[in-house]
């Protein structure tokens, strides 16, 4: 099988989002199976994908536009999208696919993959991998434009796609109440999750512990990243030696870091921006806690690799955790502060709790390797390849 990712959201060549790494896992069985596959991206993106999946293919649906270093500056990002959503009337594709798949409900994935399914007279698919609707904190003119577009995206999702494929139960409800609001008829969804490198991580070698927390993610207001200096100057009043790591890159990071030096308490904390995966998985393997602050997720990626490691985890509550990783996470009411520096700090006092903890955690991150993952997404192209 032929199969063409739409991944256009990607914007420069340092970040690696839980979305960008799942395609890549998936691409990579995909491909060990015996098909091809390609990814649309823009050529800003090519160094993610050469270095997670360098067996796939790449066409640039946008030479012009790299973030890289204004990542902060969100509006500069519109004018790409609109190009990248015109070059997909004409981008010259290295083969004829079976199927398209767009790996996001933003309109810049689900148009352009439309209007290259109809190119290549194929099926297209969708996968939601969160619902910016449902979320409280998506305010102004940029986040009022993406909630604007991602509605007429899922219009053409209900009424077009073979398949619409959802990352967990809470985003299908969270899908199903969208369509609702439009005044669409619901359409049957697919649930089905991400998945993980659990070898790779797992056969990670074991390495001293320099650093006590670590918080990953891409640098975003909704991951919490300005909720972290105030938790992280909790838990130093309870343990002034403290050290944190904190990996990602984002539109928020420098804002970020100017609230640690604000609060006085940047020191101890290490900064990393976007790095390697095997970097990054070597500093996992150095720390001793995870830590996630997120206020919305549609799986929670982060999570399941500081599981793998082995590491106990302190989240704020979210329904989805609640489904994805029920009784594996110490956690804190959403927004609670006090309560998740609280749970930090027990984790680190008390090293027999953290350690079952982490032996528990590890156990059960192996159901989440993304080889499973890949054949159940598989089986649904297959579907909608046969109509």
């Amino acid at each position: 099988m032929n199969i063409l990712v739409v991944h256009n959201s990607l914007m420069d060549s340092t970040s690696i989002s839980g979305v960008l790494k799942h395609y890549a896992y998936m691409a990579r069985e995909w491909i060990a199976m015996g098909h091809n596959v390609d990814f649309l991206v823009a050529r800003a993106g090519f160094p993610q994908f050469q270095k997670l999946v360098p067996e796939a293919g790449l066409v640039s649906s946008d030479n012009l536009f790299d973030a890289t270093k204004h990542l902060a500056k969100t509006w500069t990002y519109f004018p790409a999208y609109a190009w990248r959503c015109l070059t997909a009337r004409f981008v010259r594709t290295p083969r004829k696919y079976d199927v398209i798949y767009a790996s996001g409900q933003f309109i810049v994935d689900v148009y352009c993959a439309r209007t290259i399914a109809r190119r290549h007279r194929c099926p297209w698919i969708a996968k939601v991998q969160h619902v910016l609707d449902s979320q409280t904190k998506r305010e102004g003119f940029i986040n009022n434009l993406f909630l604007r577009t991602e509605k007429l995206a899922s219009k053409w999702m209900n009424r077009e796609a073979a398949r619409v494929m959802v990352l967990s139960n809470v985003v299908k409800r969270d899908y199903r109440s969208l369509e609702e609001h439009l005044g669409l008829k619901p359409i049957e969804t697919v649930e089905v999750g991400c998945g993980i490198d659990v070898n790779t991580l797992q056969e990670t070698p074991a390495a001293e512990k320099k650093f006590d927390v670590v918080f990953m993610g891409r640098m975003h207001e909704q991951k919490g990243v300005f909720d972290l200096p105030e938790v992280w100057k909790r838990v130093r009043k309870s343990l002034p030696k403290a050290s944190l790591l904190v990996i990602g890159e984002g539109p928020h990071r420098l804002p970020m870091q100017e609230l640690f030096e604000k609060e006085g308490i940047g020191d101890g904390v290490t900064v990393t921006g976007g790095i390697p995966e095997a970097e990054k998985n070597g500093h996992l393997a150095q720390s001793r806690v995870g830590l996630s602050l997120s206020y919305e997720e549609g799986w929670g990626l982060s999570i399941t690799e500081f599981l793998a490691f082995g590491l106990p985890v302190a989240a704020y509550v979210l329904p989805v955790f609640e489904q994805v990783f029920p009784t594996q996470l110490e956690t804190a009411p959403l927004g609670d502060k006090e309560k998740i520096a609280g749970q930090i700090v027990g984790l680190l006092k008390d090293s027999e709790h953290a350690r079952k903890r982490g032996e528990e955690g590890r156990a059960f991150a192996g159901r989440y390797d993304y080889r499973h993952i890949a054949h159940e997404e598989f089986a649904i192209l297959e579907e909608a390849v046969k109509g």
